[in-house]
């Protein structure tokens, strides 16, 4: 298949970004940011998208990079996942992060697919948005006018649909440091389509433990429902509590309380809740053992 005729341009900075968005909205046509173009170009091939124009924004310099200091991590929107992957110090700090960077697609899309692309797209079935919504990512936004942050729990809205107007661009996704008392441990899982390895259901779990309890616990979910969501009545299961196995599975058999399941010809909805079971328990005795390893070496 190949998409509908589109014109393309290459912005170099935010000021060329808003200028062209202004100029397709005055011409009365439909303008769409790209920077990777993995989630986006196949669905243009697909019909499933059609924007007449398409606004390059990767070689913006000030989309780029990687920042931490010791309260948070602010990543550029054009980094990409392989640039996320080879960072020193981000697999030490977030281990889900790496656990799904180590799974997601294939080495090509990698290199070229984006963090805010990944967040940007609101695809129901992606891998980091779970793994930022576990770590209460906060979505950093900017238009001519101005600048907001929304909570990526707030920004995704539903399938392809979140919190961003036509005039906005995401330029960067920040995680703060959790304040939670004890060792933090976190854990990524899915189960994956065999061709696109897109994940049919995934799992992110972030916890915290302190002599022996679970002093917080975030479970986020992809793949299942119409948008990765969080957890809530997992998550007040497991806290204040020691993490034994019985605890474990009624926490996991919780994880798609009130979630009307997706449905299609890769998975059943009873079979997506299954997986979200299964994979609830394996992410959380994974993050509750590097939790624990963390302790130790405290």
């Amino acid at each position: 298949m190949f998409p509908a005729d589109f014109a393309y341009a290459r912005a170099g900075s935010l000021d060329d970004v808003f200028a062209l968005l202004e100029q397709a909205r005055v011409e009365d046509e439909e303008a769409k940011l790209i920077a990777g173009g993995q989630s986006l170009l196949p669905l243009m091939k697909l019909r499933l998208a059609a924007p007449q124009v398409l606004i390059d924004i990767a070689d913006i310099a000030d989309l780029k990079g990687i920042a931490s200091n010791h309260e948070s991590t602010t990543i550029g929107a054009a980094t990409t996942y392989r640039s996320l992957g080879q960072h020193e110090n981000l697999a030490a700090r977030y281990p889900a992060m790496a656990d799904a960077l180590a799974v997601l697609a294939d080495q090509q899309v990698r290199a070229r697919g984006t963090v805010g692309g990944a967040v940007a797209h609101g695809d129901p079935a992606a891998d980091l948005p779970a793994v930022l919504l576990a770590l209460d990512a906060t979505v950093e936004i900017t238009a001519r006018d101005g600048a907001r942050a929304v909570a990526l729990d707030d920004f995704l809205l539903g399938i392809y649909e979140t919190d961003l107007a036509e005039d906005e661009i995401v330029t960067a996704i920040t995680i703060k440091d959790q304040a939670a008392p004890g060792a933090l441990g976190s854990a990524y899982e899915k189960f994956a389509h065999p061709a696109s390895h897109l994940p049919i259901a995934g799992v992110c779990a972030v916890v915290s433990v302190e002599n022996g309890i679970i002093a917080s616990a975030q479970v986020a979910v992809t793949g299942i429902s119409p948008r990765p969501y969080r957890a809530g009545d997992t998550e007040r299961i497991l806290h204040s509590e020691p993490p034994r196995s019985s605890l474990i599975e009624q926490a996991a058999s919780q994880v798609a309380t009130g979630i009307t399941p997706l449905s299609d010809h890769h998975a059943s909805g009873p079979y997506r809740l299954h997986l979200a079971e299964v994979l609830t328990r394996r992410a959380l005795n994974r993050a509750i053992a590097r939790a624990t390893a963390n302790t130790r070496s405290l």
